[in-house]
């Protein structure tokens, strides 16, 4: 009975501990993101499970600040701009180590046409900041690009090259350096094909990551 009693109570303490560490300011994420933070390509949301605590509390602070999401043909980035608005500066914190910390499944691999120009172009343009295998780099508060899915990767050069995403005029550092290096890839084809390689780095067994 003692024995029974004991583990009961630790497993009482272990789901209230679980529940402590999940923020109350999730439930503001899951409509879009997923309730594991596994995101929706439908509406546009990334994937959030397993991206770099450094990076997703950088993009909070900079959507709060009006660094990212400023620009009216950022439909997405503005919509996440007015939710973050509503969250207070000290749950950022917490929410980033929160879905960093969320395992997640590696996307499926694309159907790419030519793996070699993507191949050359992510490793002159993208990995000594992003790494080999795409997986980001915490010192640097560089996302991990192989949990994102192409669609979202695509829009987001787009928005670089355009400027409605790291604007000298709006954008920090990290977004406006960025927004320089996507300039190298003018070409849409060029985009794409470096798209598809990534998408292809996170179906590979050496991206997969755990929690």
């Amino acid at each position: 009975m003692k024995t029974s009693l004991c583990a009961g109570l630790l497993l009482l303490a272990a789901l209230c501990n679980a529940q402590a560490a999940t923020p109350p300011q999730v439930e503001t994420c899951t409509a879009c993101h997923g309730a594991q933070g596994e995101g929706n390509a439908l509406v546009g949301a990334p994937r959030l499970a397993g991206q770099q605590a450094e990076y997703l509390l950088v993009q909070l602070r900079d959507f709060k600040a009006g660094r990212r999401g400023y620009d009216a043909n950022d439909r997405h980035g503005a919509q996440m701009r007015a939710v973050v608005a509503s969250l207070d500066d000290s749950a950022f914190a917490s929410l980033a180590t929160y879905y960093s910390g969320l395992a997640f499944t590696s996307p499926g691999a694309s159907s790419a046409a030519d793996v070699t120009q993507g191949r050359e172009l992510y490793q002159g343009t993208c990995a000594s900041c992003h790494g080999p295998q795409a997986q980001g780099f915490a010192h640097l508060k560089t996302p991990r690009l192989n949990i994102l899915d192409g669609a979202y990767l695509h829009r987001q050069l787009e928005h670089y090259a355009q400027g409605t995403r790291g604007s000298e005029e709006h954008a920090g550092t990290l977004g406006i350096w960025m927004r320089g290096i996507s300039l190298q890839v003018r070409q849409d084809s060029e985009r794409q094909a470096l798209v598809d390689y990534i998408t292809r780095l996170g179906a590979s067994p050496a991206s997969a990551i755990g929690h």
